[in-house]
Order: structure tokens, then sequence, then C-alpha cells
């Protein structure tokens, strides 16, 4: 019922705008509307039915994972979904993935075409279904009890490659089908690059350690956890300060207010203790298919917080040349208020045994 309820979303878009048609080129946006998770297919959706697009590789597969209301159509070439199905329109709404070859190759056949800057499958998509939530969840659970058997073999004097390694095969051995980015083990100074992916330095004790890391099946999970045991004052000091805004955003959430206000939460707290020149990123983003969707929450970011939206809540102060701290939350909004979904790891510090 679930894809019902999603192509009749699309279609009253599509009523909305006027335009008869919409080929969908995204690949998260085919899987949200079919069911599908290979990784080449197209969809073409009118005011009547919706065509799903793919080619002999995936047969078996799409006969057994794209919904029977949909009608599945294999392709020797995908060029014939551009020349062949889109040009019966007169005009036709394309997304923003969508290339200029493709959208080009529409065109020539006097279609009209019409570019979806707004990206409304986007602002579909940050709702979640109750099957969403559960699959959401279950990943937020795979993550965390593969973070916490990783934990028990990490070791000090060993490089950040190896503690990814190691949280990446526990998430694998637990029924990840892979990471949902790429894992951030960021020791030391290097913590201080909100980005800082693993590498080769080694971890030495008595350091701050970011780890930021996510499963990945249909759907993805993303925590962010500190590993430390040392007594540094400073860094104690801010590791208090990023958890209050955390939770000062956390408190902030109900239903109908801005994600712009949820980010102020949690920023002004950063500023107000002489940090704010130190917190250089979003305060969080949707979490669903993808790793990183609506809303964002941001300085000015007009999103308004809705029943069964999951975002992060991640602040950070990164100290150049020092280091860095980033802690972070998944909540879902149920009934108006954060439910977190990331407690499977209940610390934000964790130390190791040696």
């Amino acid at each position: 019922m679930a894809v019902i309820a999603r192509i009749a979303a699309v279609q009253k878009e599509l009523r909305s705008l006027d335009i008869p048609a919409v080929l969908i080129t995204n690949l998260s946006d085919v899987r949200y509307l079919s069911g599908f998770t290979g990784t080449t297919a197209y969809m073409l959706i009118d005011l009547e039915k919706a065509v799903f697009f793919t080619d002999g590789r995936y047969s078996i597969q799409a006969a057994e994972e794209v919904s029977e209301n949909i009608v599945v159509e294999i392709v020797k070439d995908y060029s014939s979904i551009y020349t062949e199905r889109c040009s019966v329109f007169k005009k036709i709404l394309l997304q923003p993935s969508c290339s200029i070859n493709v959208s080009s190759k529409i065109a020539s056949h006097g279609v009209e075409i019409y570019l979806d800057e707004k990206d409304f499958m986007q602002k579909l998509r940050m709702v979640k279904d109750s099957s969403e939530i559960s699959l959401i969840k279950e990943q937020y659970n795979l993550a965390g009890k593969a973070f916490l058997r990783a934990l028990k073999s990490f070791k000090y004097d060993t490089s950040e490659k190896s503690w990814a390694a190691a949280l990446e095969y526990h998430m694998k051995m637990l029924g990840a089908k892979g990471e949902s980015f790429e894992t951030i083990v960021a020791s030391g100074v290097r913590g201080a690059m909100p980005h800082g992916t693993a590498s080769a330095k080694k971890i030495n004790e008595n350091e701050p350690v970011i780890i930021d890391f996510g499963s990945r099946d249909i759907y993805t999970s993303d925590y962010t956890r500190m590993i430390y045991a040392g007594n540094n004052e400073e860094v104690l000091k801010v590791i208090d300060i990023v958890r209050v805004s955390l939770e000062k955003a956390v408190e902030s959430i109900a239903e109908g207010i801005m994600c712009s206000d949820v980010d102020k939460a949690a920023r002004s707290y950063i500023e107000e203790q002489g940090y704010g020149a130190y917190f250089n990123h979003s305060l969080g983003h949707g979490v669903g298919i993808d790793v990183h969707e609506l809303p964002v929450l941001k300085p000015k970011s007009d999103f308004l917080i809705e029943d069964n939206m999951i975002f992060t809540i991640e602040p950070g102060i990164y100290l150049p040349e020092k280091f860095g701290v980033r802690l972070e939350q998944t909540v879902l909004i149920n009934n108006g208020k954060a439910e977190i979904i990331s407690s499977a790891l209940d610390k934000y510090v964790y130390s190791i045994t040696e």
C-alpha cells in the first residue's frame, strides 16, 4: 500500500503543476517509489500509471522486488525510454539529477522540458511512513551493536584505518550491505577536520577521537561518538559544551517550529560559550534511503518540523591544530516530540580497554 500512496502523491504533484508525466532518474527515488534495490533503473510516471524500466541483468530482481502495481519493462537500450516513451507527451517534468544528454534527447522529439528545481521528490521523502521508520530503526540498532563489538578490538598505537575497518567488519557481519558513507575516524589534531575520514595516522592514548559512521541496507543510519579517556581540561570542557548544546536542541523540538529554531538552540549556546567560530557546519540533516536527506537544520532553514520526520542533531567544535569534538543523536518526531532512535549507544563518550 505504501507504494500506491507514493505513486499517488507523485501524480497529485503532476496535476498541481499541470504536467502530464515525470521521468524519475534519481535511483534513490526509484527505490522509494518501486522497492527496487538494483543499481540501474528509471521510472516514467504519468497521471494514470507508473512504468519501471531496467535491463536484462535485473529482470529476476525486478520481478521479485518491484511492486505489482507498477508496470515493469525490460529494455535492451535505455535510449528507447527517451525517444519512444517520453516523446508521446507534449511536456514532461525532469529531475535535477537528469543528465543534459537525456534531457536533450527528449527535447529533440519536440517535448517541452520542465526542470523540477524544487525537487518535490525530496520533500515527499522527508516524512517517513511506518515501514520506513522500522527499517531505519533496524539500521540504528545494527550500527550501534557493531560499534560496541568493534570497541573491544580498538587498540592505541594502531591506525585510524584499522579502527574503521573493524567497525565496518562488524556492521557487515551483523547484516549491513555496507556503510552509509566513508567512515570517519579522526584522532587528535585530525579531529579539527569535520570530515576527517580514516587515515594511516596512529591513534595515541589520551587524545580525543571522533568516530562518525553508519550502516546501510535499503535504509541508512548515522552515528557520531567520541573515544576519550584522558583528563585534559580543555577537551573535557568542549565535550561538555557540545553535549549541552545537543541536549538544548533536542529539548527545543516541537511540531510546527522551524528547523532553523532547532539549529539556533544549539548554535547560540556554543556561541555564548565563546566557540561560535568553531562550529562551522549545519546542525543536522534528514536520514532515510540516503544518509543525507531533507530536512536540513541550519540557520536559514525554513522547513517546518512535522511528525514522522527523522533527522540528526550533531553539533561540533573544531579547534585547529588541537582537536575536535562532535556528538550526535538522531530523532524521530513522534506526536510532536523528539524520540531518540540512536539510543543503542547510550553514551556520547566511550573509552577502550587495553
